[in-house]
Formats: C-alpha cells, structure tokens, sequence
C-alpha cells in the first residue's frame, strides 16, 4: 500500500471507531509521532511499524 491508502485506513478506522492519534497510538503500542507521522505521511516510520498498525486496525475492526 502507498502512503495515501495508509493515511485513509487511519483516518477511517478514527472515524469509524471514534478515536484519536493518542488512543489509537496507545491501543497499538505505537507512538503517538509515530501514528501521527503515518497519517500525514511526514517522518520517519518503518515497514514493521506500518504492519503493526494494520495489524491492529484487521484485528479490531
């Protein structure tokens, strides 16, 4: 996936589960820079970090 399919699976899930970077950081034991970071597509993030948090997101959907 590229960077804006990334930004829109996050940005659903907040909408669609009504959490925040901070929530959504903490429930999968990512930074809150980090979450933010991938959502604007702006920093440094790795690819185990990205599946991680779609990991999260396929399992709490």
């Amino acid at each position: 996936m590229n960077q804006e399919d990334l930004s829109n699976a996050i940005i659903d899930y907040q909408v669609k589960h009504h959490v925040n970077d901070t929530d959504l950081a903490f429930a999968s034991h990512l930074s809150v820079e980090k979450v933010h970071s991938m959502k604007v597509g702006d920093g440094e993030f790795t690819a185990e970090e990205i599946n991680q948090l779609y990991d999260y997101m396929a399992a709490n959907n």
